[in-house]
């Protein structure tokens, strides 16, 4: 590889009611074989390119302690340069740690990125260690993650909350709308987006509905793990007929 892509400014979020479809046609949260993902970053390129997105982000998993990320970003902006008519950012996911808004991550590693994203992936115990989610009853799961959510949403250094109700969507089912409502006048209120994640939506319909009614800034994400999933929050929004005027 000759060519390195520099570092891109970050990607421009619209609320919910001012999405065109063309706006709808990018994928924000990827993750490739870096970490969890089965595909390699070329891989993920190529079928980008094939599915015809506009735009797409790598947010790989990381930790306060990752030490590769440099060489992923470098990885990525290297092999980016051979899709020009593609935008290719690169950022993070990284994990809520408390309900103030504490993160998993470094600002060495945030001053690589083009794009942070924050989610709650466990329930810290506040001593160091981890609540078994087995253990916990619906509601508290439920009120657990929404208050990590929370603080996530009014005071992290983020650009995304990623997959709100998630760990709790995946386990009972649909997350309490009265949660999501909160959330979303969290982050517009706050000017980041929220994300709609075609992998862990329960009533994608209802989510929606709440977008909708409140206009928050959102994301486009299919937490992309293989490469079957890629655009497939994209297709999902199209078929539901979001942003076709």
């Amino acid at each position: 590889m000759t060519g390195f892509m520099p570092h891109v400014r970050k990607p421009e979020f619209h609320r919910f009611r001012d999405l065109t479809d063309a706006m709808l046609n990018v994928d924000f949260q990827i993750h490739t074989n870096w970490t969890d993902g089965e595909a390699t970053p070329q891989d993920i390129l190529e079928v980008a390119q094939a599915r015809h997105l506009d735009a797409i982000a790598f947010t790989e998993h990381i930790r306060h302690d990752t030490d590769w990320f440099a060489r992923f970003v470098r990885h990525v902006r290297e092999h980016a340069v051979g899709f020009p008519d593609m935008t290719v950012y690169v950022g993070c996911e990284t994990t809520a740690m408390d309900e103030n808004g504490t993160i998993d991550s470094t600002d060495d590693i945030h001053r690589e990125c083009d794009l942070v994203l924050g989610s709650v992936h466990r329930f810290p115990d506040g001593k160091g260690g981890y609540l078994d989610f087995k253990a916990l009853s619906a509601g508290d799961a439920a009120e657990i993650e929404f208050l990590l959510a929370l603080g996530l949403a009014r005071h992290a250094a983020i650009d995304v909350l990623a997959h709100p109700g998630g760990m709790y969507e995946r386990r009972h089912g649909a997350f309490p709308q009265e949660y999501f409502r909160e959330l979303m006048m969290a982050t517009l209120e706050r000017g980041i987006a929220i994300e709609i994640n075609s992998s862990y939506l329960v009533d994608m319909g209802g989510f929606l509905l709440l977008c909708e009614e409140i206009n928050p800034i959102v994301s486009i994400g299919s937490d992309v793990h293989r490469l079957d999933d890629l655009a497939r929050c994209r297709d999902m929004l199209r078929q539901l007929g979001v942003a076709r005027v």
